[in-house]
């Protein structure tokens, strides 16, 4: 690892004051005196400095020699915690930008690129791990010495099946197991022994696996891996669109950059979605490369999250695969960064310093002067745009690695056929043919529980969450409605709360009511239901999804968990059960998401041998949406919406941002964005709409509206929200509005909630 005298000038002795960003939503730094007798304070290093009744731990910014305040009233900090910088160059710039573009409180940027358990002042080095061995003693001894302590002999007979265990092991025996182990080392049967910091034992299952090579890739795929390759050895900055059909093979062209990458020696971080949805994906990496791997997604506990973060810092795992937070990892040589399915909303973070992944990926490649690649079979439109007009290079498959066509798309007109428990004739009907050819279906609804609404048949009243604007979905199985928006649950009452009438009844259908209504019309067949309620335990989802790969399921009923990132090779079929959300919705989004979502999903039929079949219900077959979704053209929809969003000046061509606030008195949230508004500077080119509730007002016992600002220049946007954002932080009575509001500033935001 690099000193921090070669990522930082040095320091002259009589730089004494540190500015120190704390993890406050504060949008300042704050300067100390240096402590006595501490290492040289040093850019990018951790300091503990007394904050009001609190100590807290924050970064150094700057060293200085002087301050615009008296000396006399600095206080001084308590402990510098590093010599060294916990950031290369590029990633502390990085940081600096997100700060600006976001105008994002600084302290909290840059505590949301540390590990939990950095941020809170731990050694950066992991802890050695503790492990425990038998002797030789153990090993002689005969077992029947422990018959009168049942556990310890447990222990031991573990250590039969293993020579080295941890306390990982132990917790599977018993929650008494400590008092057991050390009994043992006690006796000399055990001995403990500690280790270097490991790597997760995940990565060292590649040395037994298989390894491919000599993978034969098609004329487009050798194009865009030529273009790679040309990037990497120059050693200079370039984004790339890699835009591919559903089964193109775009995972093979990442797989050559990489490996590309690591014959250099470098380290290459591959962004995915969500972890949880590409366990094949890991696989493949596994199985590809022998290269250490690590992962980095909010389902690590702290301790495997600093173990993940160090390893990548000093260059020990080679291959990052991670969320969205994985853009801030600190690594040692980076060459190269890769975004799957790169339209995914998930890449933006829409709480806390709300960041696009995305971009700040491209930001930060550019930093490194390496390449980045965008993947997707449906680019966002931003993404598209940019690509369009030679500002990211472009390189197609247009074709699947298969060479089997794209499956066929047919539209059932829900006008003209009657829906049971979600499902037409039709789709009945191909349903019972696919199972009869030996062929998988997957079905898809993006609603999950029994029946969203339950509803008093003779007041009219549905029931709804008294915390929300919503109604409470129907969860049968559990005798629980619940709210999806604010987690509230209750018990299912018999009686109306408004009338107390019994007539009540479920309407609509969920993901549980379809896979009941499976279950009876195809009792041959084995129904997997893949949502977030038959998810929850940890590796649940690996294991459906594993079922659903080994073919041990006929049919495969799921929300968008079922969409994204999955090879399932026998599916013949996919059924979109409810494709009429977002046809008509008021965000100008929604058509965009609904295509993508369409496309994701149908790309799963058919990736083998057979053409596969896509049936989509609708009431709406006419609309001209489904013209360029019936023959697959992304291109013909990208253009269609170009043209609407350059008239409109909506983004890409334009710029947003959007203030939201929140209160528990429903008038105050509006009052404030009202003064807001009549705050804000006026700028040439930006436009300041009036302070409206938002589509849903009250969530989870708050009221909320929200007020938007455009501007067709990036540079006057930001500037009129930085002056306002300084007006706040001064004015007396925007002041006073701080203990009633909770207000939160989005640039470029992706929904309008």
């Amino acid at each position: 690892m690099v000193g921090a005298d070669t990522l930082f000038p040095e320091i002259a002795s009589s730089d004494h004051i540190i500015s120190v960003a704390v993890p406050v939503p504060l949008r300042q730094t704050f300067d100390f005196l240096v402590p006595d007798d501490s290492p040289t304070a040093v850019r990018g290093a951790r300091v503990k400095v007394p904050f009001g009744t609190r100590k807290l731990v924050g970064v150094i910014t700057e060293v200085k020699s002087s301050s615009e305040f008296p000396e006399s009233k600095l206080k001084k900090a308590l402990e510098i915690l590093d010599e060294i910088s916990l950031f290369d160059e590029p990633l502390w710039h990085t940081l600096q930008w997100l700060s600006r573009y976001y105008l994002a409180p600084i302290g909290e940027v840059i505590g949301t690129a540390l590990p939990s358990l950095i941020r809170q002042g731990g050694e950066l080095r992991p802890a050695n791990k503790k492990s425990w061995v038998l002797t030789d003693h153990g090993r002689a001894s005969p077992l029947d010495e422990l018959n009168r302590a049942p556990l310890q002999l447990a222990i031991i007979k573990r250590f039969m099946q293993s020579s080295l265990l941890d306390a990982s092991d132990f917790k599977e025996t018993s929650s008494g197991w400590r008092q057991a182990v050390n009994a043992l080392v006690e006796k000399r049967w055990v001995q403990e022994y500690v280790s270097e910091p490991a790597l997760a034992a995940r990565t060292l299952k590649v040395d037994a696996r298989e390894i491919e090579t000599d993978l034969t890739l098609t004329g487009q795929q050798q194009d865009a891996v030529s273009g790679l390759f040309n990037a990497i050895d120059d050693k200079v900055f370039s984004c790339s669109l890699l835009h591919g059909v559903t089964g193109s093979g775009k995972t093979e062209v990442y797989f050559a950059a990489i490996d590309h990458v690591l014959a250099l020696g470098k380290q290459a971080l591959l962004l995915v979605p969500e972890i949880g949805l590409t366990p094949q994906l890991i696989d493949r990496i596994e199985q590809r490369f022998s290269a250490p791997v690590v992962m980095m997604h909010s389902g690590l506990n702290d301790t495997e999250r600093h173990l993940a973060w160090w390893h990548a810092r000093q260059g020990n795992a080679k291959i990052i695969v991670g969320t969205r937070s994985a853009v801030f990892s600190q690594f040692s040589d980076l060459g190269i960064v890769i975004i799957d399915e790169e339209h995914d909303g998930s890449f933006k973070q829409t709480d806390n310093v709300r960041y696009q992944a995305r971009d700040v990926a491209i930001y930060r490649a550019k930093q490194h002067n390496i390449p980045i690649v965008l993947g997707s079979a449906t680019p966002s439109i931003e993404t598209y745009v940019n690509a369009s007009n030679g500002r990211f290079k472009l390189f197609r498959l247009t074709e699947r690695a298969s060479k089997v066509s794209l499956p066929k798309i047919e539209l059932i007109d829900l006008n003209q056929q009657a829906t049971n428990d979600g499902l037409s004739p039709s789709m009945l009907e191909a349903i019972k043919m696919t199972v009869q050819r030996k062929k998988q279906v997957m079905l898809f609804l993006n609603r999950r529980g029994y029946a969203p609404v339950l509803y008093c048949k003779d007041c009219k009243q549905a029931a709804k969450c008294h915390r929300c604007d919503s109604h409470l979905t129907l969860h049968r199985r559990a005798n629980r409605l619940r709210c999806h928006h604010c987690g509230y649950e209750g018990v299912i009452k018999t009686n109306c709360g408004s009338c107390q009438s019994s007539e009540m009844v479920d309407v609509g259908e969920g993901t549980q009511r379809v896979e009941d209504a499976l279950a009876l019309r195809f009792p041959e067949s084995t129904v997997l239901r893949i949502d977030r309620d038959s998810t929850r335990r940890k590796g649940e989802l690996a294991e459906l999804l594993e079922q659903a790969r080994s073919g041990k399921a006929d049919i495969l009923l799921g929300t968008q968990l079922i969409t994204k990132g999955h090879d399932f090779p026998n599916v013949g079929m996919v059924g979109i059960l409810e494709a009429d959300q977002g046809l008509y919705s008021t965000d100008f989004r929604a058509s965009e998401n609904l295509f993508q979502q369409i496309i994701q999903v149908s790309g799963r039929a058919g990736r083998r041998d057979d053409v596969g079949h896509v049936f989509i219900q609708t009431r709406f077959p006419e609309h001209s949406f489904f013209d360029k979704v019936l023959t697959h053209d992304f291109n013909g929809f990208a253009e269609q919406l170009i043209n609407e969003r350059k008239a409109a000046n909506f983004p890409p061509f334009g710029y947003f941002a959007l203030l939201r606030c929140e209160s528990a008195h429903q008038a105050k949230s509006l009052q404030f964005l009202r003064k807001a508004k009549d705050d804000m500077v006026n700028y040439d080119g930006v436009r300041i709409m009036d302070a409206i509730p938002a589509p849903m007002e009250r969530r989870a016992g708050k009221y909320r509206a929200q007020l938007l600002v455009c501007s067709s220049q990036r540079s006057s946007l930001n500037a009129c929200l930085a002056q306002w954002l300084h007006f706040l932080a001064t004015d007396a009575q925007a002041k006073k509005f701080a203990s009633s509001v909770r207000w939160t500033l989005d640039i470029d935001p992706l929904d309008h909630y």
